[in-house]
């Protein structure tokens, strides 16, 4: 019985240790694919997600480490700024082209109508004159114009 009693010392000392190992530090980091990877060890650029004791930066890390964990924490912001700037001048871009497009298609159809009217009372139609259908005409063109940065060829 002695020897049961020493055998489950043992283990339950294995189990204790084991447990404490388990508890680690998480750090999450982005590989080149853009994937994220979690370890218990740090790396340039990762992130502490979770700890069981406080500290600022990797346990042992020296000042060099720190400098190029912010030197990589810095290029990763940069990286981010970047891609959201290069976004949202494609996203203006792409608005740019429409409103152009829109704009191109307005002056082509008060072009191509012999008579231009706009809606009157009651939704019958009103036509214009033919200076007031001229002004309608050369205004579509400057608003063409604006918007496509130069009247686009036919």
């Amino acid at each position: 019985m002695h020897r049961s009693a020493a055998f489950t010392a043992v283990a339950l000392g294995l189990m204790m240790a084991s447990s404490a190992s388990v508890r680690a530090d998480v750090w999450k980091s982005v590989d080149p694919n853009g994937q994220a990877q979690y370890s218990d060890r740090w790396v340039p650029g990762a992130q502490l997600i979770k700890s069981d004791h406080p500290h600022e930066s990797a346990p042992g890390a020296t000042d060099s480490q720190k400098s190029l964990t912010a030197v990589s924490d810095r290029a990763a912001t940069q990286l981010s700024e970047q891609s959201a700037a290069a976004a949202v001048r494609q996203d203006v871009a792409t608005a740019r082209t429409e409103q152009c497009k829109q704009a191109k298609e307005r002056y082509d159809k008060m072009i191509e109508a012999r008579r231009i009217f706009r809606p009157g009372k009651d939704g019958e139609r009103e036509y214009l004159s033919d200076a007031e259908a001229d002004q309608m005409r050369v205004q579509a063109r400057m608003d063409m114009q604006l918007a496509c940065g130069s009247a686009p060829a036919k």
